[in-house]
């Protein structure tokens, strides 16, 4: 990576390490659990809660929020629609997961609420962010599928010119743009597909380095970087007879032992300048 990008990442490692941010999670009932042990690796401090009756108090003394709309259902989404006008109204990042919003109407028309009411990150596999781009479903179930017509950076850079904030992309490649270019990133294995609930917990990663920064850019590669650093260290660890099982363990300790110098030097990151065709977005003011 360049030596500016390095440094943007540098800042957002050390700011959250020493901040300790309170994350606050609405997710999914299947990856909860993940999702707050690899907040704690991380450094962060993670919080669920979405009953109606308590979301303003503390989604307005959380330093981000992370919305997930894996198990989604209209009480939830009601709690989702309080959270985010609570955190909007007092600056707090708002990343989204769109989880499996081209398997159904209900996931995607409630996707597109939140976005056009104003988000910090999205971060999800090509066929949702695909899915959002054009807001039409595309595909089947939760996982992406192989056909692909954009290039994951074009992608990136047309869905947050559209939304006027930071697409991330995720998948063998990975596409992290705030509407102008992209970052593409060549880390990660593919152990990271054969274990439930890795995008989730990615997410929560670039929920809690947006917590310590502006940067929103900056955050979601950092939290990109460091599933797919660590993901990478585990497999290595990984002896003869080892799995699945043994490889997620792995992660949340390569996650809570990933140093920001192994981050910077294993980082495979370059810059490209991907091209928008605004003419499937709206010209926006971003």
């Amino acid at each position: 990576m360049d030596d500016l990008l390095g440094a943007r990442i540098k800042t957002t490692f050390e700011e959250m390490k020493k901040q300790r941010p309170l994350v606050h999670h609405l997710t999914n009932y299947v990856t909860a659990g993940d999702s707050a042990n690899i907040a704690l690796s991380f450094g962060a401090r993670p919080i669920m809660a979405d009953a109606a009756e308590e979301i303003t108090a503390i989604t307005g003394a959380a330093d981000s929020l992370v919305l997930n709309l894996g198990t989604m259902n209209p009480v939830k989404f009601a709690s989702m629609e309080l959270a985010a006008v609570r955190a909007r109204k007092k600056g707090i990042p708002i990343v989204v997961d769109p989880v499996g919003v081209m398997a159904s109407d209900m996931r995607l028309n409630a996707a597109m609420e939140l976005l056009r009411g104003g988000v910090s990150i999205v971060r999800g596999n090509y066929d949702e962010c695909r899915t959002l781009l054009f807001e039409k479903r595309i595909g089947r179930g939760v996982d992406s599928s192989s056909e692909e017509d954009l290039k994951n950076a074009e992608l990136a850079a047309m869905a947050a010119a559209k939304y006027c904030c930071v697409f991330a992309v995720t998948g063998r490649t990975d596409a992290i743009s705030a509407g102008s270019g992209a970052i593409i990133g060549f880390n990660g294995d593919e152990m990271l597909t054969r274990v439930t609930g890795t995008g989730c917990m990615t997410t929560t990663l670039i929920g809690c380095a947006a917590a310590c920064t502006k940067d929103y850019e900056a955050a979601a590669v950092l939290g990109i970087q460091a599933m797919n650093v660590a993901a990478e260290a585990a497999v290595r660890s990984l002896a003869d007879g080892e799995g699945t099982g043994t490889f997620k363990v792995r992660l949340l300790d390569a996650v809570y032992n990933l140093s920001l110098k192994t981050l910077i030097e294993k980082s495979r990151l370059e810059k490209t300048q991907a091209a928008q065709r605004m003419e499937v977005g709206r010209e926006t003011g971003c």
